[in-house]
């Protein structure tokens, strides 16, 4: 079982460029709760090349969330607390803690130009 301040098996891409590994779960919060400004707009978490998790959020808007894990899924969630939540279990690969609403981001076939 993880715990808070066990490192998370995950790499965090920042928009600064900073690529930072074996984040805890409060270290993940913080950057969750920070995201919006100018600059820091977005966090990659990958756990292997081609797996990832990743956000975005301008200002006080609600946090997009895009999912490639062997689908390629989206929602929306306005909480950090929610989006760190949601980073945590896909990083330990925990089960979902609740229903987060994902949407296919497939393109449709036959709609690409």
């Amino acid at each position: 079982m993880e715990r808070a301040n066990d490192p998370l098996p995950i790499t965090v891409a920042t928009e600064d460029g900073a690529a930072l590994s074996g984040l805890t779960e409060p270290e993940l919060r913080a950057l969750m709760a920070r995201l919006g400004g100018a600059g820091d707009r977005f966090a990659v978490a990958e756990r292997e090349p081609g797996v990832y998790l990743q956000t975005w959020r301008e200002a006080d808007s609600p946090f997009l969330i895009e999912r490639r894990d062997g689908e390629d899924l989206w929602t929306e969630l306005d909480e950090p607390a929610d989006v760190t939540e949601l980073f945590v279990a896909w990083a330990t690969g925990a089960a979902w803690p609740r229903d987060y609403g994902w949407q296919s981001a497939a393109v449709p076939e036959g709609a690409e130009s």
